[in-house]
């Protein structure tokens, strides 16, 4: 994708845990700065990978995720001056394209307060999504006309599979027509795979620093107490599986006898069967291990200011083939929305 570098690195052979999670230091400019710089730096380096700024425009409020050696802008946010919404968006998408973040509803198992989700695509293996979640969102196609090279198709948004090769169809010819007695089989050309639709969610969690200082204990005891300074969080993925279909659970009694589905008993209890045949029928949902941790460091005793350390599995990074830009924008993006979360509930509740 033009205008996204891919900065992501191969997987270290060792098995540690620290080879697998890639970490970055997280943290604000100066809180004068119009601007509101953020800086995201390599672990223990102050070599700058990626800086967030902020602009104010006529109707919306827009953020930058730069590139720092080649000050190319990778993803942009934004967020209007009065209602509520959230969205990314790559310099090379199409007018009217975007990437949402919502509130996970109420209903859903993996809500939690001030929890927001979003849709992308991704290199995983298809899976099955209800129809009233896999229509909720805008998730933005990928123009034709663009091309790329097979570097960056591999960390790049969204992900890009490789292209199926042509097939030639040529109709046989009538001696082998004649030889075999039998029409020719038509063949169809292969199709590309297509790209997976796949849920993410952003949940803020409790980090809590152990201190040896009885005063530290104190303030943070205090400051653990308001809950909107909690700016800790994970982002996982939402794995979903379809059951299978309701088969007889007792095995043939002979090698001829083939498992059927249950049947449907016509008496009074039917609407018993099909309430719980519909249940099984649903897909099921469940997040998997975080794909990115933030870690909040920042002081006690600072304000409208930002230190933390952000992890993430590299590993899981690779299966889903987006660049790392990508995540970074949606984790600044979500600290954004945690440090401000009060006036976001408001609009909602509004």
């Amino acid at each position: 994708m033009a205008g996204i570098l891919p900065t992501t690195t191969a997987i270290a052979s060792d098995s540690s845990n620290s080879s697998r999670y890639s970490r970055f230091v997280v943290q604000s400019n100066d809180v004068l700065q119009e601007d509101a710089r953020i800086n995201v730096m390599k672990e223990n380096s102050e070599e700058v990978i990626w800086y967030k700024e902020r602009y104010l425009e006529e109707k919306e409020i827009v953020e930058h995720i730069i590139h720092s050696s080649t000050r190319t802008i990778c993803w942009t946010v934004h967020r209007p001056l009065r209602g509520w919404y959230i969205r990314l968006r790559a310099p090379d998408f199409p007018p009217g394209v975007f990437i949402p973040l919502a509130p996970v509803p109420t209903r859903s198992p993996h809500y939690a307060e001030a929890a927001l989700s979003f849709h992308s695509r991704t290199s995983l293996p298809c899976q099955s999504l209800p129809p009233d979640e896999s229509t909720t969102y805008f998730v933005s196609p990928r123009p034709p006309t663009v091309t790329r090279s097979s570097s960056s198709s591999l960390h790049s948004y969204p992900p890009t599979p490789p292209a199926a090769p042509a097939l030639i169809l040529q109709p046989p010819s009538p001696t082998t027509e004649t030889e075999s007695g039998k029409p020719p089989v038509p063949q169809r050309r292969q199709q590309s795979p297509k790209p997976t639709i796949t849920e993410f969610v952003l949940t803020p969690y409790a980090d809590p620093v152990p201190n040896k200082s009885l005063f530290s204990r104190v303030m943070n005891a205090f400051r653990d107490y308001d809950k909107m300074n909690y700016y800790s969080f994970t982002l996982s993925r939402v794995a979903v599986q379809s059951p299978p279909p309701p088969y007889s659970s007792s095995p043939p009694s002979s090698p001829d006898q083939t498992i059927r589905p249950l049947s449907i008993p016509s008496s009074s209890s039917s609407s018993t069967a099909s309430n719980a045949q519909a249940t099984l029928s649903t897909p099921t949902s469940m997040k998997c291990l975080p794909l990115l941790t933030f870690h909040d460091r920042t002081s006690t005793f600072t304000i409208r200011s930002l230190s933390g350390l952000l992890e993430i599995d590299q590993e899981e990074e690779q299966i889903l083939g987006i660049d790392t830009s990508f995540w970074v924008a949606v984790a600044l993006t979500y600290l954004d929305f945690l440090s401000d979360r009060g006036s976001y509930l408001a609009v909602l509740g509004d």
